[in-house]
């Protein structure tokens, strides 16, 4: 009788195949993740972003700013751009875009009032 000392060629075709399925799944779940962490960080700098022009409507009496807000002291996150436009209305209001340089999507803010926004991503 032959006493066995190892895996058979077909045994250890059957476990890489396996494995390679795994990191497949694996892989594609991990790619949707980084976008979905993109695009969470492009809305957390527009709500961040609309604490700024709020707080410049009040500092100057009714006025929005347009631009990076980057003279207003706003830092957004890395990779993050966010641009803003002022429409002098009536009423005054203002909507900005917010982009990532590691991806293809594009969110935006829409202001209805003074204190009320509608943050819209794909």
């Amino acid at each position: 009788m032959r006493v066995r000392k190892g895996f058979t060629l077909i045994e250890l075709l059957v476990v890489l195949v396996v494995l390679g399925i795994l990191s497949g799944i694996a892989i594609a779940k991990f790619v949707n993740t980084k976008e979905l962490a993109y695009i969470a960080s492009m809305k957390a700098d527009l709500r961040n972003f609309a604490l700024y022009e709020q707080n410049y409507l009040i500092d100057s009496q009714g006025a929005y700013f347009a631009g990076t807000g980057a003279a207003q002291g706003f830092v957004p996150t890395p990779g993050v751009t966010v641009t803003a436009t002022f429409d002098p209305g009536p009423p005054p209001s203002w909507h900005a875009i917010a982009t990532h340089d590691k991806s293809a999507a594009t969110c935006s803010i829409t202001t209805t009032g003074v204190s009320a926004w509608d943050i819209d991503c794909p």
